[in-house]
């Protein structure tokens, strides 16, 4: 006969499924079994009290002692490592459209569908939400406080019958400990070849004062900056990985007048590759793999027995991440100008530009007749910026947020309990990248530039009017490179103060404020089927959310400024309306959303027998306005077919309404290579869809079974999502590749799509514009195609006495069978045909890269206070759905065919970790060791900037790690 279980009183609790479904860490130590009959369980996905432990939905439970050993240190560690987990946020990704403006934050990404789609909990509660337009709309990982949590819980099914319409791929809930007392301090460091290495500390105090308990602690999580140049494939020559490359530099290309189109010397010298008259310019050495970042937690938490029946409990959670000076390109390339977009951004240098007389000189010329006009070009190039050490262009990101909870929990009977809870959220982003104010550039190329210059009545080049030097001869070398520049000239110079005033930090600060009421009531049935009593469970529950978001200076504001030149607003009304002041990143205008979502839920778990119960859960919740609201319901049924073989099952409907800003009138600015472009990085501009975005739909379904016998513990389970109406936004690359069908060539300008596109001119004219005279494309939020994605989870376990001591086996793997998406229509028209995502990086498209199987293994051997755990981790490869079949090339050049990157090679990390306690008799002590891939196995290549695929590969190599944690 089955034993009923006891669930916790909290609002939105895990499933724990112990020993039955060990995770993929080994046990730390071997614990004291407690007798089957007094096992509590706790189990998520249900309010219920009773659920068995062998439940009928697929959870993994991982407890602090296991990361501990594993070498576990961030939240970002622990996700990546889950196989059921797709491509997440939290490592340097600038280039993927979906990374950017993301800078700082951490998510979670369930069977790739994307991290909006996982609902995180803390405490079974909502936990702190990223704000953003573009970016943001999911819980935070990266303001988990890791040193307080008692063990972490992934519910690997769709949840929306309880928990609502963000929870469709499944829930991670962080569960902090309770009734702690003492104190315990963990600190480590890893040694990590090229950066000055990572390390985090913590300390956590607890105690008994009465009928409360008292948990405070802080930690501090820190990661050193490792430049691209510090990996071979993080730099690698134009003709192998064309991507990391551009057209637009400095030397640059420019118009003479009587002359024609001549290049600037010292191309090679500097560092560039010669490619005719254009030199080509690696922005890869300026970058990082990993930027240096800062992570603050503070955490407090409260419980007290008020009462035999009544207690409460509270919490406050501080989080602060700090990235100051992300490393990106020296500067962006001119895409529009004074005179609207244009390549080059239509901009002209004075004749009489001191640096415009030395240019003509080195190339045998007669001063300048008239003004120079600039054709391929950017203000930073090879020489770098003057601002920083390395000559890189240095974006932020500084992330500070709060949280507080807490609610009262009563017992009115046996058979009915009750819970009331109130949550708070309030999160500050501040985001930031360099942008160059087109109008100020254009000043100071006619030598009136400076905070000090009225370019009305000053004089170029005196007093405060400063000239903007453009040419080569403007600094002493490439400082990435460590390169010396033999054309430089000294006192031509541009100065720190005048980039300063030309490149200004753009950007936004948002603020999203988040209330959340839970009331929840539960308990049994006064009748019993044959399997044990009824569980109820019914509650409600209301959200509101409030974004804020404002341009960080008057010159991104597109309300103050939203004509091409600064202060000027003439173009109001008219189609430069909203392009903005700068040369290639647009501004933004200040906007207040409001979200208000109410719901209600019910479910009831029915024991028809000891070996059979099913379950029902329904979820009713309104948004109100064009959204509307929705009812989804789930069942679920478990079969003990015998003692050792465990069937189940859930089949469930569930929807997703946009976010705020996706409803928005306004739009953020990424940047992405342009297929269409020769793979030149152009401005992509997307937009919110007030007026026709809907919701999302998706019916989902788990059918799995455990066995158990012996020492082994094995489970599958199949899944199904089916969607429809995704929310997702326009295709960029789909868009452009329809307009200009010839990457480079000339642009259909009757396509649909073309009026999506603006080009350098203002118009597309037939047989002239061409891929190269793409300025920005616009995209938008809108209901896509329909998706779906099939798979299977593995996970087998084994325990055994050898000796004195205890070794564990285990292995956990993720297959996905298939992940279609269907044709995307946009507006009536074809934008682009459907494909089946999985075994493809899908580098310029969602869901991103979708390995076939990614796994982990391991073998864990315990005894006298020592455990010793090997494991690996292996993620499949995939291939680059850009590349045409063999023969063919992968990608051309001028300087010939090109395969690098075509096929992403599978990645195997092997990982090394001991720990051991130390005999200390006061105090209890372990003293840690590890070496992560101590193979060294390098990232695989891929035809990317960064030279590879950050969804698969690891870029820091081989880690040693030392950590020491303290408790008394």
């Amino acid at each position: 006969m089955k034993h009923h279980i006891l669930r916790n009183n909290c609002a939105l609790g895990a499933l724990a499924l112990g020993l039955i479904l060990t995770p993929n860490w080994a046990h730390a130590q071997d614990t004291e079994e407690t007798p089957q009959n007094e096992k509590i369980i706790v189990v998520t996905g249900s309010f219920i009290r009773g659920t068995p432990e062998d439940a009928a939905q697929p959870v993994d439970t991982f407890r602090s002692e296991d990361l501990d050993v594993a070498g576990v240190s961030s939240p970002l560690e622990f996700i990546k490592d889950l196989p059921q987990v797709g491509s997440v946020l939290g490592d340097s990704n600038q280039f993927a459209t979906n990374a950017q403006a993301n800078q700082g934050l951490g998510s979670i990404n369930l069977r790739g569908l994307g991290p909006t789609r996982t609902l995180v909990l803390f405490n079974g509660r909502r936990t702190l939400t990223a704000p953003g337009a573009v970016g943001g709309g999911f819980g935070d990982t990266n303001s988990i406080p890791l040193f307080a949590l008692d063990r972490i819980e992934i519910l690997k099914d769709g949840a929306a019958a309880t928990y609502g319409s963000d929870a469709i791929a499944g829930v991670a809930n962080f569960v902090t400990k309770s009734g702690f007392e003492g104190v315990e301090a963990k600190a480590d460091y890893e040694f990590i070849n090229g950066s000055d290495g990572n390390y985090t500390a913590s300390i956590l105090a607890g105690g008994q004062f009465g009928d409360a308990n008292i948990m405070a602690g802080f930690g501090w999580q820190h990661r050193s900056e490792l430049p691209t140049t510090e990996r071979d494939y993080g730099f690698q020559p134009y003709a192998v990985n064309p991507s990391a490359w551009s057209a637009l530099a400095t030397p640059g290309l420019f118009i003479i007048p009587g002359v024609g189109a001549r290049p600037d010397r010292g191309c090679a010298e500097t560092g560039g590759t010669p490619d005719g008259a254009v030199c080509r310019f690696s922005f890869i050495p300026f970058d990082n793999l990993i930027e240096e970042t800062d992570i603050y937690q503070g955490y407090l938490q409260g419980d007290v027995q008020l009462s035999d029946s009544l207690k409460f409990h509270g919490e406050a959670t501080y989080a602060q991440t700090d990235l100051d000076a992300i490393g990106t390109s020296p500067g962006y390339p001119p895409l529009q100008g004074p005179g609207g977009a244009r390549l080059g951004g239509g901009f002209t240098v004075a004749p009489n530009n001191p640096g415009a007389l030395v240019f003509a000189n080195q190339l045998g010329l007669a001063p300048p007749s008239g003004p120079i006009g600039i054709f391929l070009w950017r203000p930073f190039g090879n020489l770098g910026n003057p601002r920083d050490e390395r000559g890189s262009g240095r974006q932020t990101a500084n992330n500070k947020a709060y949280r507080l909870s807490g609610g009262f929990e009563n017992e009115f009977s046996d058979t009915l309990r009750g819970q009331l809870y109130l949550t708070w959220a309030n999160y500050e982003r501040r985001r930031s990248s360099p942008g160059i104010v087109g109008s100020r550039l254009q000043d100071a190329l006619n030598g009136l530039g400076g905070p000090n210059c009225d370019p009305a009545t000053g004089t170029p080049g005196v007093g405060g009017c400063l000239w903007f030097n453009p040419f080569i001869n403007a600094g002493p070398g490439n400082p990435a490179l460590g390169l010396t520049n033999p054309f430089y000239v000294r006192g031509n110079e541009n100065s720190v103060e005048l980039v300063e005033y030309l490149q200004v930090a753009n950007g936004v600060e948002e603020t999203e404020e988040t209330f959340v009421a839970d009331l929840v009531f539960s308990g049994e049935l006064g009748f019993d089927l044959g399997g044990g009593p009824v569980g109820w469970a019914a509650g409600a529950q209301y959200r509101k959310t409030d974004l804020l978001s404002r341009p960080l200076r008057a010159e991104s504001n597109l309300d103050i400024n939203p004509c091409v030149i600064l202060g000027d607003r003439s173009c109001v009304g008219g189609p430069l309306e909203g392009a903005g002041s700068f040369i290639f990143l647009g501004g933004t205008r200040p906007e207040a959303l409001q979200q208000d979502v109410w719901a209600a839920f019910a479910e009831v778990n029915v024991p028809i027998a000891d070996t059979l119960e099913i379950s029902g859960a329904a979820r009713f919740e309104s948004y109100g306005g064009s959204i509307g609201s929705t009812f989804n319901p789930k069942a679920s049924i478990r079969w003990e077919l015998t003692d050792f073989l465990v069937f189940r099952g859930s089949v469930g409907t569930t929807f997703r309404a946009p976010l705020a800003s996706q409803v928005s009138s306004n739009a953020v600015t990424t940047l992405a290579a342009i297929n269409a472009a020769s793979a030149n990085f152009k401005a992509v501009d997307i937009a919110g869809n007030p007026n026709n975005l809907g919701p999302e739909t998706a019916f989902t379904y788990n059918v799995g079974a455990i066995a158990k016998f012996g020492g082994f513990t094995f489970s599958v389970d199949y899944w199904s999502f089916d969607f429809k109406d995704e929310i997702t936004t326009t295709d960029a690359q789909a868009i452009a590749s329809n307009v200009v069908p010839v990457a480079g060539g000339l642009a259909d300008c009757s396509n649909p799509f073309a009026s999506l596109i603006t080009f350098d001119g203002g118009a597309c004219v037939q047989g002239t514009t061409t891929g190269l005279n793409i300025s920005r494309i616009f995209t938008q939020w809108v209901n896509g195609p329909k998706t779906k994605t099939t798979g299977l989870d593995f996970e087998i376990n084994f325990k055994t006495d050898i000796g004195s001591g205890t070794l564990t086996l285990g292995a956990n793997a993720a297959h996905i069978l298939t992940y279609k998406v269907g044709d995307f229509m946009l507006n009536g028209a074809l934008l682009r045909s459907g494909f089946d995502a999985v075994g493809l990086a899908n580098l310029d498209r969602l869901p991103g890269t979708i390995s076939p199987w990614r796994g982990n293994a391991f073998a864990n051997f315990n005894i006298a206070g020592l455990n010793l755990r090997y494991g690996v981790k292996y993620i499949d490869g995939v291939r680059d759905e850009r590349c045409p079949d063999l023969p063919a090339p992968c990608a051309t050049t001028n300087f010939g065919p090109t395969n690098f990157g075509r096929d992403i090679e599978s990645y195997i990390q092997h990982d090394f970790q001991a720990a051991y306690d130390l005999p200390i008799k006061a105090l209890d002590a372990q003293l840690q060791f590890g070496v992560e891939n101590f193979t060294n196995e390098e990232a695989s290549q891929a035809r990317l900037p960064l030279g590879y695929n950050p969804f698969i590969g690891n870029p820091l190599g081989r880690i040693y790690r030392l950590g020491l944690k303290i408790g008394f």
